[in-house]
């Protein structure tokens, strides 16, 4: 009998690539105004049905990217959002945050040198486009980037924020829960001030979890979006720019450029 010698390296891989992942993915639940007049107030995400990972998470592996930048369930501009779950009003210049679970992606990774990955937030007022995930990233913060019809607005940010875990007797979980840390991740990104009083922005929220298994899945492509339009009324009369929110780690209030403001 004969026997083919391949190396360790290739066995990790391939265990990796034949593993059945057990946790769910992660989407953003709900965006809240942390800095703006109206803060407290609560959207949600295209279509959002309730936190239940079928109806909300959007995996993409494609390669090339050239793939909607939105799930199929979130392409429909949101003109007409469920009341139970209802889009975001916000003003020019609010500081808004997302909410995500980790879902065990920082608790509990699947190998040995797997990383929680790296977050994104992008927004365009062109309302009804859409665009392929190769196309928002190409866009960059000053929106000259790709084809100009949209820009980053914060990011790149660690999925995980220093605080989030899950409730569960992982060590890590463990032991950010007893220090009164714990439940969801946080986001946040800056509205830009010179949005127009009665239009509609519409904000992508991109993970990049290539590095899911770590750095020996060589190749290994999978993203995460969550898409949702957030309307714009009122002026942002209180002033804020940022300096009260009491954020962690990286994810501070994104310093937004304001000569390409009129982009958007």
């Amino acid at each position: 009998m004969k026997f083919t010698s391949i190396s360790a390296a290739k066995v990790l891989c391939l265990a990796l690539a034949t593993l059945t992942s057990v946790h769910a993915h992660s989407w953003i639940d709900d965006l809240t105004i942390i800095g703006g007049p109206n803060n407290g107030t609560k959207g949600f995400i295209r279509n959002f049905q309730g936190h239940i990972d079928a109806l909300a998470s959007y995996r993409i592996t494609d390669p090339t990217f050239n793939v909607p930048a939105c799930a199929p369930f979130q392409q429909q501009f949101n003109n007409n959002p469920n009341p139970q779950f209802p889009q975001l009003t916000a003003a020019p210049g609010d500081i808004i945050q997302g909410s995500y679970t980790e879902n065990g992606h920082i608790t509990k990774l699947e190998a040995p040198h797997a990383q929680p990955g790296t977050i994104y937030w992008y927004a365009s007022s062109e309302n009804g486009l859409q665009p392929t995930l190769a196309e928002v990233k190409q866009w960059t913060a000053d929106g000259r980037g790709g084809n100009g019809k949209g820009m980053l607005i914060a990011g790149p940010r660690s999925f995980d924020d220093g605080v989030c875990a899950e409730n569960s007797q992982q060590p890590l979980a463990i032991q950010r829960n007893a220090a009164g840390k714990g439940g969801p991740c946080k986001t946040n990104f800056k509205l830009p001030d010179t949005l127009q009083v009665g239009s509609t922005v519409t904000v992508y929220w991109v993970w990049d979890y290539d590095l899911h298994f770590g750095p020996e899945m060589v190749g290994h492509i999978e993203w995460y979006t969550s898409c949702a339009d957030i309307k714009i009324s009122g002026h942002n009369v209180s002033g804020n720019n940022g300096t009260g929110y009491q954020g962690v780690n990286s994810n501070k209030p994104h310093r937004y450029n304001r000569r390409y403001a009129s982009r958007l």
